[in-house]
């Protein structure tokens, strides 16, 4: 089954009431896990982030109410404290994508031997190796393009298929998805990615850097059962008679 990420982000818009709406949306819809983002702004020199900050013990509290109510927790960590602090928490870590290159924040990771979800936006072939090749544990790779929202003519899903074709024999592939609307992910899904992650907000219209590339609850429930529904559909790579067209074929064929 794909494995469906709720992107809380930094969604909540710094109130942790917030962050908890959004766990329970996430699991309400049928999402595998809700994710946040721990950062520090003065530490990546972007101030204007600093509204958008939780800190430890919020981000505690998140992780224990997801326990509770039965949604796996995770996080993406922007420094190497945040990862000391998350790991206990996590039974995974993401990678953001303008990470690929911060050495010292993925031996961090790579130390905690959590299975890695890597994002992969604004990188070619050799910037996504380099960062694969910090790692031993189990990775899975996401295609990204990192715009927000991103226009469908740049979502090139076949990006896909040249990771699997690089990396597949030990590496999953899936997709993180900034589109607007659930056509994208449901198509990425179909191209058999295994993590889909998609951006969760409780509203389109308030103010932040993601609301605009999220979709809400009612869109992220339809989203879920829809990629159930493909799932059973894909089937396998074979051609048969299937139980519904018995009837039909003895019909036909007697």
């Amino acid at each position: 089954m794909t494995f469906v990420i709720a992107e809380a982000g930094v969604n909540h818009n710094g109130d942790i009431g917030q962050a908890f709406l959004l766990c329970n949306a996430a699991k309400e819809a049928g999402a595998d896990a809700v994710k946040f983002q721990h950062f520090r702004a003065a530490a990546l020199g972007r101030a204007m982030l600093k509204p958008l900050e939780l800190s430890d013990a919020e981000m505690a509290n998140i992780a224990w109410h997801c326990q509770g109510i039965g949604i796996e927790f995770m996080c993406t960590p922007f420094g190497i404290p945040e990862v000391h602090f998350l790991a206990p928490l996590l039974k995974r870590v993401k990678v953001a994508s303008g990470c690929l290159e911060r050495w010292g924040l993925l031996e961090a990771v790579r130390d905690t031997k959590l299975p890695v979800i890597l994002s992969t936006g604004m990188a070619d072939m050799d910037r996504i190796s380099g960062a694969v090749a910090m790692f031993r544990q189990p990775l899975t790779l996401l295609h990204c393009t990192s715009a927000y929202p991103c226009p469908v003519a740049d979502v090139n899903l076949a990006a896909m298929d040249a990771l699997r074709a690089r990396w597949g024999a030990s590496c999953a592939v899936g997709y993180s998805d900034h589109t607007p609307g659930i056509t994208i992910a449901l198509a990425a899904v179909a191209r058999a990615a295994t993590v889909l992650e998609k951006h969760l907000t409780l509203d389109l219209g308030q103010e932040g850097p993601d609301h605009k590339a999220s979709i809400e609850p009612d869109a992220f429930r339809i989203m879920v059962t829809a990629i159930r529904e493909i799932e059973q559909a894909i089937g396998k790579p074979e051609k048969r008679l299937q139980p519904s067209e018995a009837a039909t074929a003895k019909v036909w064929y007697g």
